[in-house]
Order: C-alpha cells, then structure tokens, then sequence
C-alpha cells in the first residue's frame, strides 16, 4: 500500500492526520513530522527519513509538506537521497499540502493504485479544492435572477 508521511513547521501535521482521522475514520498509517521552534533543522533530515521508511510498504511514499523549498522540503529531499536508490524512485514530494490532496492520497491508498499514477489526481485535488466566497457573488446571483424574471 501507498506509504504517506506529512511533514511541516509547527504541528500542522499532526493536525492534517487528526482531520484524516475525523473524516475518514482511522489515520494510523499516515507519518508525522514537526520542525519544532529550536529544533535543530538538521535532525529534521533523519526524521523525515524514519518516517520514510517506517511508512514504505513496497508500493512508495508520498511525503507531504507544507511549503516547497522550505526547510522540510529541503530535509526530505536530502533523506531520499540518503535511501537506496531502488527505494528513491518511488518516493515523491508534494510541497503546498492541504486536507484535500491527504485525503485523495488516503483513497488511492485504499484502491492500490500505483503511484506514479496517483500523483497527478492528488495534486490536481489540491488545485481543485481551492474556492472562494464573498457576500457580492450572492448579491450578484440574486440580481442576475430577477433579471431572467423579467418578460
């Protein structure tokens, strides 16, 4: 099954696993890692890197992090390195995670789909998920009716 560790600044990814967990009912195979405030960056490296391996059950990992070219993106990147080459390339990084984009890694975890294919669906429900609201797009969708009211 596809491998999943999130990995981010702060408890962010502790968070994301908890809102997996709420949604879909259980979590525990999705890895954490948080670069805490005064932890050594660094050591972040080896984190992501035990995660790495500890969630890899043959079928790849995807880890997740929360801003590209920050620091656990640059860490994950220097612990794939550090893998076995074999086990490198099926490894991905996605930097910019949202709820949504976990949540479409999770159901093609569940339905074994390969993961070179999975990649683009996730990302794609990230891009997808993103909507925006405001007060004038209901004002507007009034007045556009009550002008096809009219005869």
């Amino acid at each position: 099954m596809l491998g999943i560790v999130i990995a981010t600044h702060g408890t962010m990814s502790d968070g994301i696993k908890d809102a997996v967990n709420t949604i879909i009912g259980f979590a525990d195979y999705i890895k954490t890692v948080n670069l805490l405030t005064g932890n050594p960056v660094d050591e972040l490296g080896d984190l992501v890197k035990e995660n790495i391996e500890a969630a890899d059950e043959g079928d790849g990992v995807i880890v997740f992090t929360d801003l590209i070219s920050a620091s656990p993106y640059n860490q994950s990147i220097i612990a794939i390195s550090r893998l076995k080459e074999l086990q490198q390339s099926n490894i991905y990084i996605i930097g910019g995670v949202n709820l949504p984009m976990v949540i479409e890694a999770v159901n093609h975890r569940f339905l074994a789909t390969d993961i070179h294919e999975t990649i683009e669906s996730i990302t794609n429900q990230g891009k997808d998920s993103i909507g925006i609201w405001h007060k004038s797009s209901v004002e507007n969708s009034f007045e556009d009716d009550e002008d096809e009211d009219d005869f």
